[in-house]
């Protein structure tokens, strides 16, 4: 099949994609706006796919690369189109007239977009009523473009984002002399890396063998979650790796007891996955999202507030009973084996690309 994605060449998400359905034998070309070009040097890209970078760059470039767009379009004469982010590359391939269109939703796109005014959702329902098929990451995800977007009649197929579970499995490794608590994250607010900190900081000062709290991932909030530590005297136990390649985040993982994760709002939980996958145990917020992901008291927890000392108290009792952290660990490979494999989400792409073209040509 060939297949023209709309995407960014600089997304991890985006790359697994074209790698691997063009590792399937697809024809793959990916299109991606033309300030992607210099900071895409070294991705890891498959030779099979093809990449075009059009004139223009994000923003107003959705609107101006239309036509280019549309001229790659009827020179490659794909058998579908997929554009991934409903907003952005969602106007672009509206604009351009590209058909077959399956529009692909990966969260804020639908949880923050159609609400910073009436405009933007607008601008979204054309995009999804253009398209032929519209896609979701997630059951939530899938619920919500119901729920915003009650005009659109036809299903939202949830094709999941799932984990490479030959990449991220549990490895042998020593028990750590000192418990690591970590989370893998951009720092920027939503994701409340602060609420962590203060847990952490209350089980540190319970725990006669001090914890260390590993942060990997970098963002606009680094100076001030250092500053944080510096007040609360814990600098010294809390490591910020800054951002990491995803070949070395299951290595990372794996060199934790318990994995954090503490978003404000989450319409997924992919780096929850890669923590159950590893045979990690999980502490999560209670969002949507993550609730989706991980089933209390079975596959991990789900805290029943965003109260510092709540984490610190949950954290401590998994610190505390191994036999919980391994029932645990378990059970939420399990889960990801059966829901989450990364071979099995995209069988379900290729068959909605197989089923989008059938119904185009009836």
């Amino acid at each position: 099949m060939k297949i023209l994605f709309i995407g960014s060449a600089i997304s991890n998400h985006t790359l697994r994609w074209v790698n691997s359905l063009s590792e399937r034998g697809h024809n793959v070309l990916l299109v991606c706006g033309g300030d992607l070009k210099a900071k895409s040097e070294n991705i890891k890209i498959s030779d099979k796919v093809k990449v075009h970078y059009l004139r223009f760059g994000s923003g107003i470039g959705y609107y101006l690369n239309a036509v280019e767009l549309n001229k790659i379009y009827k020179d490659f004469k794909p058998d579908i189109v997929n554009a991934h982010y409903a907003t952005g590359h969602g106007v672009l391939a509206r604009l351009a007239r590209v058909k077959p269109l399956i529009i692909s939703f990966w969260g804020s796109d639908i949880f923050e977009y159609p609400f910073l005014s009436r405009i933007n959702r607008r601008i979204l329902l054309k995009n999804i009523l253009y398209a032929d098929a519209v896609a979701a990451t997630s059951i939530a995800m899938a619920k919500k473009i119901k729920e915003v977007y009650p005009e659109y009649k036809k299903d939202v197929v949830v094709t999941p984002f799932g984990i490479d579970t030959e990449l991220f499995k549990p490895k042998e490794r020593e028990k750590n002399k000192r418990s690591v608590i970590g989370i893998v994250k951009y720092l920027k607010p939503i994701y409340d890396i602060p609420l962590l900190i203060d847990a952490f900081s209350i089980l540190w000062h319970k725990m006669d063998v001090k914890p260390l709290l590993y942060i990997y991932g970098g963002g606009p909030l680094l100076e001030e979650l250092q500053e944080k530590c510096d007040k609360l005297g814990i600098s010294e136990d809390v490591i910020f790796f800054g951002t990491i390649p995803n070949t070395q985040i299951a290595e990372a993982i794996n060199n934790m007891d318990v994995f954090v994760n503490c978003s404000k709002a989450e319409s997924f939980g992919v780096a929850l996955l890669e923590a159950m996958a590893c045979k990690v145990p999980v502490v999560a917020t209670d969002t949507e999202g993550y609730r989706e992901v991980v089933q209390d008291g079975v596959t991990g927890i789900i805290l029943k507030d965003r109260k510092p000392e709540t984490m610190a108290e949950e954290l401590l009792r998994l610190l505390n009973n191994q036999e919980v952290c391994n029932y645990y660990g378990e059970n939420g490979r399990k889960r990801v084996l059966e829901l989450y494999d990364w071979n099995k989400d995209v069988s379900i792409m290729e068959s909605l690309y197989e089923e989008t073209v059938r119904k185009k040509g009836i």
